[in-house]
């Protein structure tokens, strides 16, 4: 779609818009990137190509404003290359009109893209024991207020009616050391966290160990991750298999033994490689001042998984609250702007693209034995985003060391860790 505010210097303007972007991320999402994943060729004079249409909409995603307000920032640091530019920048109609034209496999595909790239160039470094460290979990998200909406994400609801704003549900598949969103499904408050979480398993693999809360224990999360070849390390209910027979485990310690898990009929008929039964271990753990909590899990060597290793490990785990934190407010997650479930699963799209983009950044920031999740997330953001208008402005040889030094003042913005810490009334 062309914007007539912008008939100017149109061949430079298109060059500019092709080849900057978000100049930081270039690294990553190079306009090859674009071409291959969606290899249509735009007509000649059109600005708001699908790429662009892209980093507008991560600039939005930055928390940079409303669309309205992303597209004239966008456009001053264009005009600080072209001069010669009008005033006014590219309507947000026209945007508006470009980002409904393009097709959501375009969005799918690029998510695909990241995080598969970023899993063949990083998966070494962020593993336990060999393993990549995934854990799952949900979050409800309010959407704009509209009959279209409604139809497709009905509010939340209880025996006196629906109150509120529509809400959808994101349940994630992320890393727990490295930040980076792999699988999720977006869906209505009718399908519960655990339907949406056994479709996720498709993505494990071979090796993979996946931590979750107490609402995923079940047999048919557990039989789905196993039928990946994958393991599981989930907080146990204290109604749920705790009063199966007990075995004793290898290192004969009280706080852990064997159980027996008897499949139904249906799982042994969907995963017959099983068998009739699957052993799990258990685990009885106690933080002082706390109730008893318990850990089931399929890893079930006693020397290789020690019992110190699991309790501590499964902590691990509340980073993905801080992960969705982070999509909420820092990226924008709860202030979707679309009027209709395509427009809206897209904006999802980009922001969690984003968010991988970001954390690939600071993979690259954080110094071995660092993991992106030491590192600040929201200063990372605030340091992309501060450093665009240099990096547009700058010659194609001075952007390799505005990059370094871009990946030096990232990798310097550390969490401080303070174990154990309270703050009492």
């Amino acid at each position: 779609m062309v914007a007539s505010p912008i008939d100017k210097d149109r061949p430079r303007t298109t060059e500019i818009l092709r080849a900057h972007g978000l100049t930081p991320l270039r690294a990553i999402l190079t306009p090859q990137v674009f071409r291959e994943i969606y290899p249509i060729t735009p007509p000649g004079k059109t600005i708001l190509i699908p790429e662009v249409v892209f980093w507008l909409m991560v600039l939005a995603a930055f928390g940079a404003g409303s669309m309205a307000g992303c597209i004239p920032i966008f456009w001053a640091s264009l005009r600080a290359v072209v001069p010669g530019l009008p005033v006014e920048a590219v309507q947000e109609e026209a945007f508006s009109i470009a980002r409904g034209k393009l097709p959501l496999r375009f969005f799918l595909r690029l998510f695909r893209y990241v995080t598969e790239a970023f899993s063949k160039q990083f998966d070494p470094r962020f593993c336990w024991k060999g393993r990549r460290l995934l854990a799952i979990d949900g979050m409800d998200v309010e959407l704009p207020q509209h009959p279209r909406v409604q139809r497709v994400y009905p509010s939340a609801g209880n025996q006196h009616g629906r109150r509120g704003r529509p809400q959808a549900r994101l349940v994630g598949l992320v890393g727990l050391w490295d930040g980076v969103c792999y699988a999720f499904r977006w869906t209505s408050l009718h399908v519960g966290e655990q339907a949406s979480a056994r479709r996720l398993m498709q993505h494990l693999r071979a090796g993979d160990l996946l931590l979750g809360d107490r609402n995923f224990p079940g047999k048919a999360t557990f039989a789905a991750v196993l039928d990946r070849r994958a393991d599981f390390l989930f907080h146990l209910p204290s109604n749920r298999f705790l009063k199966l027979a007990r075995k004793p485990t290898p290192s004969n310690r009280r706080e852990q033994w064997y159980s027996c898990i008897t499949l139904g009929d249906d799982l042994q008929q969907q995963y017959p490689h099983l068998g009739p039964a699957i052993t799990v271990r258990i685990l009885q753990y106690r933080i002082p001042g706390f109730r008893p909590s318990w850990l089931i899990t399929s890893l079930l060597d006693t020397t290789a998984y020690s019992y110190d290793e699991l309790v501590s490990l499964y902590h691990e785990r509340w980073r993905q609250e801080t992960f969705h934190r982070e999509w909420k407010h820092s990226l924008e997650l709860s202030n979707l702007r679309s009027h209709s479930a395509t427009g809206l699963l897209k904006e999802v799209l980009v922001q969690l693209t984003t968010n991988n983009v970001i954390r690939w950044v600071m993979a690259q920031a954080a110094a071995p034995p660092l993991c992106p999740v030491h590192l600040k997330f929201l200063d990372a953001k605030r340091l992309i985003l501060a450093s665009v208008p240099a990096m547009t402005a700058a010659p194609a040889c001075l952007l390799p060391e505005l990059y370094r030094q871009l990946l030096r003042d990232i990798g310097q913005r550390r969490i401080l860790v303070r174990p154990g810490r309270s703050y009492p009334r």
